[in-house]
C-alpha cells in the first residue's frame, strides 16, 4: 500500500511496517527516524519507565557492537545518532550525508533487533536514569507540570511519568526490557521515516534489507484503554524556593479532530503562547506579576489532551496571579477573539510550520509523528489551508470547551513555611 504526495510518500510493508518518505534534491543530507508505539501509555504501574529505559540500552551494545563501537563508527561518519522517549512513542533517528543513509540505516538496524542490554551496563545505566529522575525532582518549573498532568490524567495509564518512579526503577529487570521489546516492537508498531537527498526506491530496499525482512512473524492486539475525563484537584508541593510555580490543567481537545486541533493552536498564540499575547501583556507586562508565563496543548491518544497555563511568582503574589488568569480567561470567553488577532495568530502559525520544514530532520520529525500517531502521510501544504480557514467562532468554541467553567487541575510548587502559600496549602492535598 503506498500513498504518493508531490515528493512525499506513505508505504505499508506487507508485515505492518510503514515507510514515511521525503525527497528534497536541493541538500546533501539525509535523516532517518525510526519510531515505536512504546511510552507510558503502554507501561503499567510495575514497568513504568520501561520504554525510557529500553531507549538508553539500546545504545549499550549489540551482538556486533560495544556501546563505543556504535558512537566511535557514526563519529566516524561524522554523523550524528540519538534518541528520544515520549509518553506515546519511542524513536532513535540519524543525520547524516546521502552517501552514508545505508551505513546509518544498518546501524539503526542492530540497535533495533540486536541489542543485548549488557548486564554490567543495565546496572550503570539504571543508576544514571536513577540520577535523571532526581535531576527533575529538582527542578521545580518540571515538578509542577508533570504533577498536574498527572492528577488531571487521574488512573490513566499517561498519567504515568516518562522516567518511571524510584520504585519502578530500582526493581526492573533486563528480563522486563527484553519481555517489553518483544510485546511492543513489533512491524506494525514502527515506522521507518527518511527525508533527505534519495530515490524512493534505493530507500524502500534498504528499509526492506534492514528492517521489513528482519521482523518475526506475530500476531499483535492493541489493549483497549478507555479515555479519562478531567480530574479536578488543586495540589501544592513543599519545595524551599523562591517563587511559588503555579500550573494550571485544563481539558483540551481530541487529537484527531483536525480542525479543533488547529483551532486550539490559533487559541494558544492568541491568549498565551507570544510576547504579544493576552497572558503575557496583561500578567507581565501591565502588572509584573511574572518574570514568564505561557500555555500550550497537548494532545493525547485514547482520551482527550489537556491544555496547560504555567507561571511563577512571589509567594505574596500567587492569589492575585490566579485571579488575573481567571479574569483574562473570562475575558475571552465573554468577548471572543478579534479577526486581527486571529490574522496574527494564523501568520506567526503559518510562519512556524514553513519555517519548521526547512531541514531534512524537522521533515523526518513531522512525518514520522504523524504516522506513528495517525497512521497517514503529512502533508503540509493541507496543513496550511486548514490553519487558513479556521474562523474566529471555531477558536471561540475551543476556549469555550477548555475554559468553561473553570474546571482544572492547579499544582503549585513553593515553600509552604511562607504564610501566603500556607493559607492555600491548609485546604488542599499535598
Amino acid at each position: 500500500m503506498c500513498y504518493n504526495h508531490y515528493m512525499n510518500k506513505f508505504f505499508k510493508f506487507p508485515n505492518g511496517l510503514t515507510l514515511c518518505y521525503s525527497k528534497n534534491d536541493s541538500v546533501r543530507s539525509v535523516s532517518v527516524g525510526v519510531y515505536v508505539r512504546a511510552g507510558c501509555l503502554y507501561e503499567n504501574e510495575k514497568n513504568n519507565g520501561v520504554s525510557h529505559f529500553v531507549e538508553h540500552m539500546f545504545f549499550k551494545g549489540t551482538k556486533t557492537r560495544s556501546a563505543f563501537d556504535i558512537v566511535a563508527e557514526v563519529d566516524s561518519l561524522g554523523a550524528r545518532i540519538n534518541a528520544a522517549t515520549s509518553k506515546l512513542f519511542t524513536y532513535y533517528y540519524t543525520i547524516s550525508l546521502a552517501e552514508d543513509f545505508d551505513k546509518c540505516l544498518e546501524i539503526l538496524s542492530d540497535l533495533y533487533f540486536n541489542s543485548t542490554f549488557p548486564t554490567e551496563e543495565f546496572e550503570r545505566e539504571r543508576k544514571v536514569i536513577l540520577e535523571e529522575l532526581a535531576e527533575s525532582e529538582d527542578t521545580p518549573d518540571d515538578v509542577c507540570i508533570e504533577r498536574a498532568a498527572s492528577a488531571s490524567l487521574g488512573s490513566h495509564p499517561l498519567a504515568k511519568t516518562i522516567l518511571g518512579t524510584k520504585e519502578s526503577l530500582t526493581k526492573m529487570t533486563r528480563e522486563d526490557l527484553f519481555a517489553y521489546v518483544a510485546e511492543r516492537y513489533v512491524a506494525c508498531n514502527t515506522v521507518v521515516s527518511v527525508a533527505g537527498d534519495l530515490d524512493f526506491d534505493a530507500v524502500q530496499k534498504a528499509v526492506e534489507k534492514y528492517f521489513a525482512s528482519n521482523f518475526e512473524q506475530k500476531e499483535f492486539a492493541e489493549k483497549e484503554i478507555l479515555p479519562c475525563p478531567l480530574s479536578e484537584e488543586t495540589i501544592v508541593v513543599d519545595k524551599k524556593i523562591e517563587q511559588v510555580h503555579i500550573v494550571e490543567a485544563y481539558e483540551g481537545v481530541d487529537m484527531f479532530d483536525d480542525r479543533e486541533c488547529h483551532a486550539i493552536a490559533l487559541l494558544t498564540e492568541i491568549f498565551c503562547s507570544s510576547m504579544s499575547s493576552r497572558l503575557f501583556q496583561t500578567i507581565r507586562e501591565k502588572l509584573g506579576l511574572c518574570y514568564s508565563i505561557y500555555g500550550y496543548p497537548s494532545f493525547l491518544k485514547t482520551t482527550k489532551g489537556r491544555f496547560y497555563i504555567c507561571t511563577s511568582t512571589n509567594a505574596a503574589s500567587v492569589s492575585l496571579a490566579v485571579e488575573k488568569i481567571d479574569e483574562e480567561i473570562n475575558l475571552l470567553l465573554k468577548d471572543g477573539v478579534t479577526e486581527a488577532e486571529l490574522e496574527r495568530a494564523k501568520k506567526q502559525a503559518v510562519t512556524s510550520t514553513v519555517l519548521g520544514q526547512e531541514s531534512t530532520s524537522a521533515v523526518m520529525r513531522a512525518l514520522g509523528r504523524q504516522a506513528i500517531l495517525k497512521d497517514e502521510l503529512y502533508d503540509i501544504d493541507a496543513e496550511l489551508k486548514l490553519i487558513e480557514s479556521v474562523t474566529c467562532d471555531e477558536v471561540v468554541a475551543v476556549a469555550k470547551k477548555v475554559f468553561g467553567g473553570l474546571r482544572r487541575t492547579v499544582c503549585f510548587v513553593g515553600d509552604t513555611s511562607d504564610k501566603n502559600l500556607k493559607k492555600i496549602a491548609k485546604t488542599v492535598k499535598h
